[in-house]
């Protein structure tokens, strides 16, 4: 039950660190306001699964009859949690690349997936019912190392957590700022003062043209939902910030995507794209 372990051990740790940015995040004055609620919900949230983890790890290591029944709820959690993610990401594909067939692709992979990890939970049961539930005395020097080990990772994550809270909040800045001149019809400012990348890659009109079909069809952003934030970092010390949002504008949704590249701590966008089913349809 080694992997059962370990796996609650890794969640917790990450599910910590997450709940950490996030606060960080919702006490920076960058934030602004459209981000606070789900925020609460997501720090919320990441606290439950730490917790549950925390308490399945504890349960499989003594042995208790209760943590093999708890992991079936964990193990149907995260199946329904990465099917609604995956088959939501498969469903924006575009129409000419059969998002249908990437959505089939999604439901059948997890499913094997699924009932392969169902299968070996199943056959774990005489682990929790060979002997009563007691804290082993050989396990007590295996539990020390994993919580020793569980305890430098968070302390890692927690030193890195710093510099990328720091890029996170000036790209949530950058963002706040973006649909503010959008709302405000401001679309030849906005690529005029854009990376040389997207100024090379799209011309004034065709990006102007685009920013100006948004407003008008979709309104001003009423809501964001965070669903991914990625960084990287180059060799001359820049970085380029990925930000996408599932957004709620007054006249529908849609699903942001942002690239920024970082300039003595100042970002300019290079790359903007907006998925909805509002401007897809004439």
């Amino acid at each position: 039950m080694r992997i059962a372990k370990i796996a609650c051990v890794l969640v917790c740790v990450f599910s910590l660190t997450r709940f950490i940015a996030i606060i960080r995040g919702l006490r920076s004055p960058l934030a602004g306001s459209l981000f606070t609620g789900h925020g609460i919900l997501a720090a919320v949230g990441l606290l439950v699964v730490a917790l549950t983890c925390a308490i399945e790890f504890y349960g499989v290591h003594t042995k208790a009859l209760f943590a093999w029944k708890l992991g079936w709820w964990i193990l149907m959690a995260g199946f329904l949690q990465f099917l609604v993610g995956a088959g939501s990401s498969a469903l924006q594909v575009p129409k000419a690349d059969y998002p249908w067939v990437a959505f089939g692709a999604v439901m059948v992979g997890s499913s094997a997936v699924a009932v392969y990890w169902s299968l070996w939970w199943k056959n774990q049961k005489s682990y929790f019912t060979a002997q009563p539930p007691v804290l082993p005395k050989t396990g007590k020097k295996e539990l020390a190392v994993m919580l020793g080990i569980a305890a430098l990772v968070l302390a890692g994550l927690e030193l890195i957590s710093g510099p990328l809270a720091k890029y996170h909040e000036l790209g949530s800045h950058a963002v706040k700022q973006f649909h503010e001149q959008l709302a405000a019809g401001q679309y030849v400012a906005i690529y005029d003062g854009a990376d040389e990348t997207l100024r090379e890659s799209s011309s004034k009109s065709d990006f102007v043209n685009l920013l100006r079909s948004v407003h008008d069809k979709l309104g001003d952003v009423q809501d964001l939902n965070p669903s991914w934030t990625g960084i990287s970092f180059h060799g001359d010390q820049r970085a380029t910030i990925l930000l996408r949002f599932d957004t709620k504008f007054t006249n529908g949704s849609g699903t942001e995507q942002f690239v920024w590249q970082e300039h003595d701590n100042r970002l300019t966008l290079s790359r903007y794209q907006i998925n909805s089913k509002i401007l897809d349809s004439k």
